[in-house]
Formats: structure tokens, sequence, C-alpha cells
């Protein structure tokens, strides 16, 4: 049975992981902005390096960056941009009186930022619980029922085919994905990132396969243009989206895509997310790709970006010359507009990352 929630909507999750690049306020608040021109239907804080969500979920936020949350969340419900949390109700192995007198405290910390969406995150730490999927649906229905949200999306454990997390989290238990179908609630989105963790692209057997399990529609977590993992540091994602037909808005409930360390160069290839939907079978990745680095950086930057778009998304870093590294940081700091600056500032500070 599908879950009888809203049509399909895509937007940005922030769900970086990096504990040295840090996205702040005034980068994402640019997303208000971003968000409302490219006709984004939401932004969801879960930045898997704030403990607050996660493994100091228990503490609360230092008031500067809870008020900063609230100004937030209040710029892109200003502009009709709903705004999600996702909290990680961590090392909770199931409900005793300790542990609902916790996460009755949070959620109702979490009310106070008067979130549209809840996202409740099982995922990337241990969790040997027996009848895993049903404990983490009483959780989340647990979590849900304090919370004033009006949409709900879980992420299981094991949210991909991916062996990796196998690997690092322990086998999966048997029939985990169509148990979690069978006892979450249908108000709950589940989030799915694909046959791997970042996956190159998606197809109809197999959304439809995981769709048959959960008994709803996934909700992609698109881990593209993702580079946080250490292997990816060195390249800048920014080339538009491919391996992502149109067909996913009638294949999955909504689609999430996860940023880049940088959050203004993760503008170009995110907002060709939104061409591909809005232009559906008219979309060109090329031209959309051109078209957004022109729109976003103006003429200069985006020329030279083009110019030098095999160097920042495939050679990457760890390969250049110091002559090619030179020849990058001449160009990219010379274009200093204020137009310009947010994206040329962060390509050369990429370009002295210590990899």
């Amino acid at each position: 049975m599908e879950s009888p929630l809203m049509a399909f909507s895509y937007g940005v999750i922030e769900g970086l992981y990096d504990k040295e690049n840090i996205w702040n306020w005034s980068s994402r608040k640019a997303y208000v902005n971003f968000c409302a021109a490219r006709s984004m239907d939401f932004f969801i804080y879960a930045p898997k390096n704030d403990p607050f969500l996660r493994e100091q979920w228990q503490q609360p936020w230092p008031q500067e960056s809870f008020d900063e949350l609230k100004a937030l969340a209040s710029g892109f419900q200003s502009k009709g941009i709903r705004f999600g949390i996702g909290f990680t109700p961590y090392n909770i192995r199931e409900l005793d009186k300790q542990s609902r007198l916790q996460l009755k405290e949070k959620v109702n910390a979490l009310n106070e930022l008067n979130p549209d969406i809840l996202c409740i995150l099982f995922d990337d730490f241990t969790n040997d619980v027996i009848d895993l999927a049903r404990k983490q649906a009483e959780i989340a229905d647990y979590i849900a029922s304090l919370s004033t949200a009006k949409q709900f999306i879980v992420c299981g454990t094991y949210y991909s085919k991916d062996p990796l997390l196998q690997r690092v989290y322990g086998a999966m238990p048997e029939n985990y994905w169509s148990e979690q179908g069978k006892y979450l609630d249908p108000k709950f989105d589940i989030f799915w990132t694909g046959d791997h963790v970042i996956s190159l692209g998606y197809d109809q057997p197999g959304l439809q396969q995981i769709a048959d399990d959960f008994r709803r529609k996934p909700f992609l977590w698109d881990n593209y243009p993702v580079n946080d993992p250490d292997w990816l540091k060195s390249r800048l994602r920014i080339y538009t989206f491919t391996g992502r037909p149109w067909q996913i808005s009638e294949w999955c409930s909504g689609h999430a895509a996860n940023t880049m360390i940088q959050p203004w160069l993760s503008m170009i290839p995110i907002a060709t997310l939104s061409d591909l939907y809005q232009q559906k079978e008219r979309f060109d990745g090329h031209a959309s790709f051109r078209n957004t680095v022109h729109d976003l950086c103006g003429d200069s930057l985006a020329k030279a970006i083009i110019d030098n778009l095999i160097y920042l998304t495939e050679e990457g870093t760890l390969n250049f010359s110091e002559f090619t590294r030179q020849r990058l940081q001449d160009t990219f700091s010379a274009l200093q507009s204020p137009v310009e600056k947010p994206f040329s500032d962060e390509i050369v500070h990429w370009l002295n990352l210590k990899q």
C-alpha cells in the first residue's frame, strides 16, 4: 500500500559528516533565495556534524545556534519553502521511561523551530537490536506523536543495497526492508539512497523493488553532489545531474539532494535538478549546467569554470601539478566581484585543502 502523502517534492538536504568544513549560517541563509528562485519545495537541516542532532542530542543547542536555526526556519517559510530537521535518536534501543522523557524534551525543543518536516534518522550508528525494524517504528511513532511537523520521513539503519553498510554496521536483519514497510505507519515516508550509498543513478525496476518492500514509494536521499568522503574531497562535483530521469517524480515520493562541503558551489548542480523536474523530456543537462553557471556566477567566472571543468570535476587536486594548481589559484583568485566572490573563494579554498 502506498503512503497517502503529499505530491512529489524535491529540495535540498544538508547532511554532511565533515567536522572540519562546516557550513556557516550566512551560507545556509543564502539558500532561502536560491531555493525560492529555483522552485525548490524544501530545505532540510540535517548535518551529521551537528552533535545536538546526533551524539549529544540530549543536550540543548547553545542559545546562539538555536536562535540562528529559528531565523533560518522563518526565512525559508517566509518564501513558501518548507523547513525540515533531521534528528537521530542516537543509541536509543527501546522506549523505556528515561528515553521517553529525553525524547519528549528534545522534540519539544524541535517544535520551537516550527519545522514542516521532521526526519527521524536511524542511519550510520550501530544498532544491534533484536526485532530492529519494529522497534525503530515504535520509536518513530512516539517521536511523531510529540511533533508538530506535518510530514515525517524515516531513514533506516540499512538505507541502501550497498554492502558497505553491512561491513560497517553488521549483517542486516532478514526481511528488514519489508518489515520497515510493515511496521511503519503509512504517514511516514522512507529515505532510500539506491543501490549504493553514493549512487550513479536510478531506474524504475530498482525503485519499484524497494517500493514493494516499503509498501510506499521511496523518498530519495540522493548523495549527489556530496564530496565529504575522503575519496571525493579532491573533486568538485559541480556538473549537472545525470542518471536521474525526470520520471523519478512518478516513481518516488520525493527527492532530496545532499550537498558538498562547499555550500555555494553546491547550488550549481542542484539548480540543474530543478530544471530536470520542470523541463522533463525537454531537459538538456549540459545546457542546463552552462545556463546555471552563467546565471549564478556571472559570465567571467562561468567561463573560467567551464574552461577548467575537467580539472575541477575529474582530475582533482590530488593529481594536479604545481603548475596547474598555481594557474587555477591565479585564475579564480582574480575573480572577486560581489557575484563571483562566494563561488571563487570556495574554489580557492578547495585548492588548498589538505587531503
